[in-house]
């Protein structure tokens, strides 16, 4: 079986919920006290790779990556196949100084072509709880979480995870 994780083309940039249904999302837009406030941006610029895997004795395991070194660690009944392994990275591009939060799922059901299933959880970043935009307005920040397999899950597992993002 082989486990990989990717973000499908048309995910590579999300907005966050703050400036999802505005018109002028590509624009400045205006805040309740009339002052002009450069939208928030999240655009995916490294996959999360959990690499290649085996389940052996039907049991299941899990594959965790720790979001700030990238270290894969598995358990249960799962075989290394090689590979390399990757923590998820993304960038936030907003209004300098701004302080942000970044909120992910907390499970994602990933699928393979063939039907199997698994289940991506406790997806955590290495922003601390108050995170802010550089001077420039950037902000890069990785994240990692565990990769549940059960039974008989084979195939190349894909998902989409949802990360948003909003000013403080």
């Amino acid at each position: 079986m082989t486990a990989y994780l990717a973000f499908l083309p048309d995910m590579a940039q999300a907005q966050c919920r703050l400036c999802a249904d505005s018109p002028m999302s590509d624009s400045l837009s205006q805040t309740a006290a009339g002052k002009q406030e450069i939208p928030l941006q999240i655009e995916i610029t490294a996959n999360l790779d959990f690499s290649r895997m085996a389940l052996i004795g039907g049991g299941g395991g899990m594959v965790s990556i720790d979001p700030m070194s990238g270290a894969r660690q598995m358990s249960g009944s799962i075989a290394n196949l090689g590979g390399m392994s990757l923590h998820g990275e993304g960038r936030l591009t907003g209004e300098p100084g701004r302080n942000v939060r970044v909120s992910l799922p907390e499970r994602i059901l990933l699928s393979a072509p063939n039907g199997s299933t698994a289940e991506l959880e406790k997806l955590e970043t290495n922003l601390p709880a108050m995170a802010r935009l550089d001077p420039a307005g950037r902000l890069v920040f990785t994240f990692g979480g565990q990769l549940r397999l059960r039974g008989d899950a084979n195939g190349q597992f894909r998902g989409r995870i949802a990360i948003t993002a909003d000013y403080e």
